[in-house]
């Protein structure tokens, strides 16, 4: 049976029969609904943000589950880089929960508009610290597509988005589908003669969600929310996802990069790192590419996906770079 969103109610009723954090009798109301609906969960000036993943989203199962999210946060405490966790139940609900801190008095990105260079620098920061956590597969199990020790293994994702754009049988998505998958046939052999570098880059945790919705400044430094995506692997994969998303249609400027480069060199010295960095943001574009068109299909739109999306954008930039 498809699973709902919980009401307002049976999380109240959850409070009042567990009690966690002595919540019971809390004000609860809904803030955010969208790959993850998140609860404010307020009593006695104290403010909660309680975590649930959204089962009606059609990326339900691609994240971590609450609890690993909840193992990952706790590793991340010391480092201030995550919200807190506090409390996590997997089994008790209708569906898994965590209650975390409610990020107050930070500035994100739909604030600020343009990320002036302190922003980048602290980002970058932020990231090289991030890089810096020592989170192996070893400690924590990461799923199987997150490793990254190899670029192909994207071209392998590419390949299967690709398919299920094929389903949505019409004209303006099929003709983007036959040009995409040329561009993808040749990334993929640009993408061999990348391997041999990022074979000898020492491997790393990376957080696969570092885009600029998820950053926030607070105090000269940086805080990451939704941490459901994370990754071990290729040194420069987070800092190339944040560059990429800087601006909607994904260019990575010139001055942006060289910013936030120097920045993350002067708290983390990598060797290879420039080059590992133009791979990765190279296959992170090409990734883009196939994303839009396959985020499109299964958001059901129905405006022409070149109206709708970046792809031609897109394209154009990643046919540049080949």
């Amino acid at each position: 049976m498809e699973k709902k969103k919980p009401t307002l109610e049976q999380i109240q009723e959850y409070l009042k029969k567990y009690n966690p954090l002595d919540l019971e009798g809390a004000k609860v109301a809904l803030f955010s609904d969208h790959n993850h609906l998140h609860y404010r969960v307020e009593k006695d000036n104290r403010l909660y943000c309680l975590r649930i993943i959204n089962p009606a989203s059609y990326r339900a199962g691609e994240w971590l589950t609450i609890p690993e999210e909840y193992t990952i946060l706790k590793h991340l405490e010391p480092s201030g880089l995550g919200p807190k966790a506090y409390y996590v139940d997997p089994e008790r609900f209708v569906l898994p929960l965590m209650i975390q801190e409610f990020v107050a008095g930070a500035v994100c990105f739909k604030d600020l508009g343009v990320l002036s260079e302190k922003h980048l620098v602290t980002a970058a920061y932020a990231i090289a610290e991030i890089n810096s956590q020592k989170i192996t597969p070893e400690i924590f199990p990461y799923r199987e597509g997150f490793t990254r020790y190899s670029y192909l293994s994207s071209v392998r994702t590419w390949r299967e988005r690709l398919i299920v754009i094929k389903k949505y049988d019409r004209p303006d998505v099929v003709e983007w589908v036959e040009k995409i998958e040329k561009i993808v046939d040749r990334a993929e052999e640009k993408l061999k003669t990348f391997e041999p570098l990022l074979a000898k880059a020492p491997r790393c945790f990376n957080f696969d969600g570092a885009h600029v919705g998820n950053t926030y400044w607070k105090d000269n430094k940086v805080i990451f929310l939704d941490w459901q995506k994370v990754s071990y692997g290729d040194p420069a994969f987070t800092l190339a996802r944040f560059l990429t998303s800087i601006e909607p249609s994904g260019e990575v400027t010139d001055a942006a990069k060289d910013i936030m480069l120097k920045a993350y060199l002067k708290k983390r010295e990598v060797p290879g790192f420039v080059g590992l960095l133009n791979q990765r943001l190279f296959e992170r574009q090409a990734a883009d590419l196939v994303w839009v068109v396959w985020h499109y299909v299964n958001e059901q739109k129905t405006k022409p996906v070149e109206k709708a999306t970046t792809v031609a954008q897109r394209f154009q930039r990643v046919e540049r770079m080949l």
